[in-house]
């Protein structure tokens, strides 16, 4: 009875099958990880930047138009955000005009947060980037 034992013992433990599969389970969880988390990344500064580029072309448009509601500002600058194929429903706009050295400027502040695609299956809030930008422009009369 020993004697079988040791001899299945044997040969399970020089059987070679499957290797190749386990190595590949140790290996695929940290390469898909770096894969994923690089696009995310890539994600993340072109949605930063499509942000930037809304904001941006809101202010040129408010310059010339300085009577705009800041509703239609937001309309506009969501707008363009979709032209950068970023969605625009986390996107906030607010407008202030500002005087500075007896210049009118009109100031326009965006606001957004940026979901990541594993924001369910990361802890906590970890899957959430809040970012901020403006741009002061002076008005146009």
């Amino acid at each position: 009875m020993i004697k079988s034992i040791c001899s299945f013992l044997n040969h399970y433990k020089n059987n070679k099958n499957g290797v190749v599969s386990i190595e590949f389970a140790l290996v695929a969880i940290p390469f898909l990880l770096l894969i994923f988390g690089v696009m995310e990344a890539g994600r993340l500064v072109w949605t930063m930047n499509g942000v930037q580029y809304a904001i941006e072309e809101t202010g040129r448009y408010a310059s010339l138009n300085s009577d705009t509601l800041n509703e239609n500002l937001q309309d506009y600058a969501k707008e363009k955000l979709l032209d950068m194929f970023v969605s625009a429903t986390p996107l906030q706009v607010t407008s202030s005009i500002v005087m500075s050295n007896g210049v009118d400027f009109v100031q326009i502040d965006g606001n957004y947060t940026h979901t990541t695609m594993l924001d369910g299956i990361l802890p906590g809030n970890f899957g959430n980037f809040d970012f901020d930008t403006n741009v002061k422009k002076p008005v146009i009369q």
